[in-house]
């Protein structure tokens, strides 16, 4: 009961405080969007292990290294089983060491549990939500679109708590194809962010190929699709199965044998690029530059 309490005294705290800590985007002039791509924290409930000493660390380097990033995307497994107490860590981490003013939480398998002895869909779900209103993202699905700096992310999310093969529904895919084709009609960059690679996504699977395939036959600028889960960097961490359409797995940020691994993506007129870094030493990662140009 006092650790509860005192996770949620600082819980109020750091939101009361956080418009104090953030610092103004101030990148260079022909960056039209630069964001920090993170995935699989995989925050722990208690705030007292080392784990969450590393979080810690992880974040006051971005905090440092990366301040005039205009939004930090988290593309799942936020935490270990979509505890409450995990989300108030993790944001507290958020609000006290990484001063970047806009971030975008996206839902994976591990946050679909809620505890894996006794699973509730349901809460984790509206922990998930709560967790995206105190990031000043307001939703009522555990799927939605954020516009920064005119560039559309479409966040897609697990609906149910079977943790092989995670489900999206029939309406969240109809949904996706609707925001995804509209906004390749506008003619810029697109950013799809979903836990697992699109091959990975079990009965979504097939579907989810058809419509990034269609949507990229239209495109005229680049669809990256971003996902995690598989936690490390390698050959598959990068892949262009055709023209328009880019795959960039990220590893996990906190669980590689270098940790504090992810990429940074800059989007200026007629060029995305993707830099993959390690932001514990502030040092990009030879091999992981990829430059997509439209």
């Amino acid at each position: 009961m006092f650790a509860k309490l005192i996770a949620t005294f600082t819980l109020i705290l750091s939101l009361l405080c956080r418009n104090f800590a953030v610092l103004p985007a101030r990148h260079a002039e022909d960056v039209r969007l630069k964001a920090v791509l993170v995935s699989d924290i995989h925050a722990d409930a208690d705030f007292t292990r080392d784990r969450t000493d590393v979080m810690r660390q992880i974040f006051a380097a971005i905090g440092r290294t990366q301040n005039d990033a205009d939004t930090l995307v988290m593309s799942g497994d936020l935490t270990n089983s979509g505890d409450l107490r995990e989300y108030i860590n993790l944001i507290n981490c958020l609000n006290v060491y990484c001063r970047i003013r806009g971030r975008i939480p996206e839902m994976g398998n591990h946050d679909s549990w809620h505890h894996s002895d006794d699973p509730d869909y349901a809460k984790a779900a509206r922990y998930f939500k709560a967790f995206c209103r105190w990031n000043g993202v307001c939703t009522d699905k555990v799927y939605y679109k954020k516009t920064v700096n005119g560039v559309p992310f479409l966040m897609l999310g697990v609906e149910d708590c079977d943790f092989k093969n995670p489900y999206h529904s029939d309406e969240q895919l109809d949904w996706f194809e609707a925001e995804l084709n509209a906004a390749v009609a506008k003619g810029g960059p697109v950013f799809v962010i979903c836990h697992k690679p699109p091959e990975d996504l079990g009965d979504s699977a097939g579907r989810m190929q058809t419509i990034l395939r269609s949507a990229a036959a239209d495109a005229e600028a680049p669809i990256i699709y971003v996902s995690g889960h598989w936690h490390e960097i390698g050959e598959n961490t990068f892949s262009q199965p055709c023209d328009r359409l880019v795959l960039l797995n990220l590893p996990s940020v906190q669980y590689t044998a270098e940790g504090g691994l992810g990429f940074i993506a800059e989007v200026r007129e007629g060029e995305v690029t993707l830099t993959g870094m390690n932001f514990l030493t502030d040092a990009p990662l030879e091999g992981y530059e990829y430059h997509i140009t439209y």
